[in-house]
């Protein structure tokens, strides 16, 4: 069963930059160590159990999925896993509603201490990535693959919801409740020129969104970008805010306060 969101995915151009960049926006973050595909990360953990992981790459790795994404697209949010306890499972359930993605695989990270985090997840590929989640289900302890800290000086506390920009909201949002059983909430967003659907999972939503018209900022969006993860809000205890891609390395984020 899905459990949760468990992290999001920002690809960056400098892994060292996009650490000063967090961290100068309030946020907590320790190196996440390497990838044996070329990739490495930090981490900022919340603490709902999410995290965002910061990836980069320390050589060439074009056949990683996310290469072209941050080469070609520029990187910024790029994809989103959620977790589940049984990802057996919840892989079949996705794959009989026709998503494209690969077989179950085992990944691992070394740490900077030496200890190895290992996983089994799939990759989301296609028309399909970004917008459908990849699962992942821990071989270590899920402990040992998310940051020990959790506490941020911008008083973020998790992730509330995560919103897509997409022109078929009833196809992507009706693979997600058929998966997770969540029924979709109609919402609209005047700001945006934009409606969709919302779907409760965990303590975290999820929300399809698409333009009212072709005049407005989600319009634009999607003109300029393939359907993709477009923004993420954040529960805090701090300050209420927003920032755009340019400042949070192409991550576009709103901070509420708890409750709000």
């Amino acid at each position: 069963m899905i459990t949760g969101i468990d992290h999001i995915v920002i690809a960056v151009k400098s892994l060292e930059r996009a650490i000063k960049t967090y961290r100068g926006l309030g946020f907590t973050v320790v190196e996440g160590g390497k990838h044996p595909y070329g990739s490495y990360n930090a981490l900022i953990g919340f603490a709902d159990g999410s995290y965002i992981e910061l990836l980069g790459f320390y050589e060439e790795s074009p056949d990683h999925p996310w290469w072209d994404l941050l080469h070609e697209r520029g990187g910024g949010l790029v994809d989103f896993c959620l977790a589940t306890d049984d990802i057996r499972a919840d892989h079949a359930a996705f794959r009989a509603q026709g998503v494209e993605c690969s077989e179950l695989v085992e990944g691992g990270r070394s740490r900077p201490d030496g200890y190895t985090v290992k996983w089994i997840n799939n990759k989301v590929m296609g028309e399909w990535q970004g917008l459908i989640p990849f699962i992942i289900e821990d071989l270590t302890p899920r402990e040992e693959r998310l940051p020990r800290e959790t506490a941020h000086a911008n008083g973020v506390t998790g992730i509330d919801r995560l919103s897509f920009a997409t022109n078929d909201v009833a196809r992507y949002a009706g693979v997600m409740s058929a998966v997770t059983g969540a029924a979709g909430e109609t919402v609209r967003y005047e700001v945006l020129s934009a409606r969709g659907l919302r779907l409760a999972v965990g303590e975290h939503a999820l929300e399809y969104l698409t333009p009212d018209n072709s005049e407005g900022p989600l319009a634009a969006h999607l003109a300029e970008n393939r359907p993709a993860p477009y923004r993420v809000r954040f529960k805090t205890t701090g300050e209420a805010r927003r920032w755009s891609p340019d400042e949070a390395e192409g991550l576009r984020a709103e901070l509420v306060r708890c409750g709000a």
